[in-house]
């Protein structure tokens, strides 16, 4: 298994996305049959297709983990989108997509491996839940994310991870 660089510490503002999300818990997502993520990758995918103002945007994509039911075993909901340059002029596809805000806060910011992109997030995921077993940091669950380039090659991604910590 690669490792992951060293993380950083970084102070975020607020800001907005607009994306389709769903709800589900890390046990299901380990599953084939109640995994839901794959199909709201697919279901973004589509729909960022059909939308030339989304398909044409050099703007990254994010996946947003919020809602936590509790901690890293409990419910949480995801929203994959783009941010929001001006909420108050959207796109009449944004108008038709969740409008969530990722708080402001501090995050550990992690870095995946090159390598295909679903492979080295999972497995970061898997080294974040481990750090955090021993870190002296103390996860908020109040928001993380992911940030996907639009320009990477989806085999030979680097994908930031931003947890939020106290």
């Amino acid at each position: 298994m690669t490792t992951v660089a060293t993380p950083t510490i970084v102070q975020l503002p607020a800001f907005v996305i607009h994306g389709i999300g769903t709800r589900t818990t890390n046990a299901d997502e380990l599953g084939v049959t109640n995994a839901r993520l794959p199909q709201l990758w697919a279901s973004y995918l589509h729909y960022k297709g059909q939308h030339p103002d989304l398909s044409s945007s050099d703007a990254p994509t994010y996946a947003l983990y919020t809602d936590y039911e509790s901690d890293a075993t409990g419910a949480y909901t995801v929203v994959i989108g783009q941010q929001a340059e001006d909420p108050s002029h959207a796109s009449e596809s944004a108008q038709r997509q969740l409008e969530i805000t990722v708080p402001a806060s501090r995050y550990m910011v992690f870095t995946t491996p090159k390598g295909p992109v679903f492979e080295t997030v999972a497995q970061t995921w898997g080294m974040i839940w481990n750090y955090f077993e021993d870190a002296s940091e103390v996860r908020t669950y109040t928001g993380d994310f992911e940030v996907y380039e639009s320009t990477a090659n989806p085999e030979q991604s680097e994908v930031k991870i931003y947890i939020a910590i106290q």
